[in-house]
C-alpha cells in the first residue's frame, strides 16, 4: 500500500508502522528543493556520503528512491546529459523531460555500505515510489523489462512520442530540460550515438576547431623538420598519439627537452 509523505517546514516525515524507531527516521537527512539552483549547494553536502537519496518530481508528485556507498558521484551521472540519454531508467527519462528545476532532492538517511540494501528496501516498501519499476533493492543485475512494461515507460516519458525531431532539435530540448547550452562536440556526439555514425578524422578535425576555448599548439618534429599547427593538445595528442598529460607535463618541464628527443611543443596565442 502507497504510503504519504508529510511534508512541512522544509521536512519529510516517512508514516511507517514499524515499531523499530532507530530503523525508522522521522525525518530526512536534508531537502534541496531545486536540483537545478541547488545543484552545487547538494554535490558539495553529499561528498564522502553513503546512504539512501529520493527524487521527487514537484510537478506531479512522482518519486523515485536510490542508494548509493557515494552519493555525490551517482548524483554526478544524474547531471550528465550523455549518461542521462545512454540508459532506459525512467527516472533519467523523466529528468530529461521536466529538467532539474521541476525536481527536488532528498537525503532521507545516511548509513552504512552494509546497510544499504536493507535500508533501500524499507523506503521502497514504504513509499512505493512511482519511477522505481523494480520492487526489490539491488535487483536490476540480470534483469530485462516486459514488453508491456518497456511500452509504459515509453508513454510515460515521451510526451511527444510519434512526432520526428531532427537530431539538432533533439539537443536543443535536451539543452532547455537541462538548463545549459550544449557543445558542438556534445551536439556530434548525440547525433552520432542515435545514428550510428563513425566521425571521421577531418570531422574530428573540424569539431576540434570549433571549440571557442581551445589554444593552438604548435609541434615541431626534430626529425623531419616540419611543424604543424594544432587546434587544441588533445587534436595533437591524438594524431601524434601520445597521452595529452604527457603533452602537457613536458610543456611545463624546466628543462624543455624535445619530447623523446623527436617533438618540441610551444602554444601560441
Amino acid at each position: 500500500m502507497k504510503k504519504n509523505l508529510t511534508i512541512k517546514k522544509n521536512q519529510i516525515r516517512p508514516i511507517s508502522t514499524s515499531t523499530d524507531a532507530a530503523a525508522t527516521p522521522s525525518t530526512p537527512v536534508k531537502v534541496f528543493n531545486n536540483a537545478d539552483t541547488q545543484k552545487e549547494e547538494l554535490l558539495k553536502f553529499c561528498k564522502g556520503i553513503s546512504g539512501i537519496y529520493m527524487w521527487t518530481n514537484m510537478s506531479n508528485g512522482k518519486r523515485y528512491v536510490g542508494s548509493s556507498q557515494d552519493i555525490r558521484r551517482r548524483l554526478l551521472s544524474y547531471y550528465s546529459a550523455e549518461k542521462l540519454l545512454n540508459t532506459n531508467m525512467i527516472i533519467c527519462k523523466a529528468l530529461l523531460k521536466h529538467g532539474y528545476s521541476n525536481f527536488s532532492l532528498t537525503i532521507l538517511e545516511c548509513c552504512k555500505t552494509e546497510e544499504l540494501v536493507q535500508r533501500e528496501q524499507y523506503y521502497i516498501d514504504t513509499l512505493c515510489p512511482e519511477y522505481n519499476i523494480l520492487t526489490t533493492a539491488y535487483s536490476s543485475l540480470g534483469y530485462r523489462h516486459t514488453e508491456e512494461t518497456l511500452a509504459k515507460m515509453s508513454k510515460e516519458n515521451n510526451h511527444m512520442s510519434g512526432q520526428n525531431h531532427t537530431e539538432e532539435a533533439r539537443a536543443k530540448m535536451i539543452a532547455a530540460k537541462l538548463g545549459r547550452v550544449l557543445s558542438e562536440e556534445l551536439k556530434e556526439k548525440l547525433k552520432a550515438a542515435a545514428t550510428g555514425k563513425i566521425f571521421t578524422e577531418e570531422h574530428r578535425l573540424a569539431l576540434s576547431a570549433s571549440k571557442k576555448n581551445n589554444q593552438k599548439l604548435s609541434v615541431l618534429d626534430l626529425q623531419t623538420g616540419i611543424e604543424v599547427i594544432h587546434n587544441s593538445i588533445n587534436e595533437a595528442a591524438r594524431l601524434l598519439n601520445i597521452p595529452s598529460d604527457s603533452i602537457r607535463a613536458n610543456m611545463r618541464s624546466k628543462s624543455k627537452k624535445p619530447y623523446k628527443g623527436q617533438y618540441i611543443f610551444k602554444k601560441l596565442d
